[in-house]
């Protein structure tokens, strides 16, 4: 994506760059996006402990969920907060991972 020229409100809006995709071949990917929990995390996830609105539980020194090797942070287990909360959180849980992965 690039911007584009503003529009009527003075705006300038992202607008797909031609030619710009290209894969990167990985192991794992870790999704980064929203504002709140996927609602059907809840029911779609077998012991995965959640909130009653839906935020994810974690240990707040790893990141760890109850479910073994799956790391939650940021607004998935917050709610809405600030980026350096989320950022923080995903340092913590990119190093839980690291070590975990180290260790299996």
């Amino acid at each position: 994506m690039e911007l584009g020229e503003p529009d009527a409100s003075g705006r300038r809006r992202p607008v797909e760059k031609a030619g710009s995709e290209f894969d990167i071949p990985v192991d794992c990917v870790i999704m980064s996006i929203g504002t709140s929990p996927n609602p059907l995390i809840k029911s779609t996830t077998k012991g995965l402990e959640t909130q009653k609105w839906g935020g994810i539980i974690v240990n707040e020194e790893t990141g760890l969920t109850s479910r073994e090797g799956v790391y939650a942070g940021g607004d998935a287990v917050t709610g809405a907060a600030t980026v350096i909360l989320a950022m923080g959180a995903g340092k913590t849980a990119a190093a839980s991972i690291d070590e975990y992965l180290s260790n299996n």
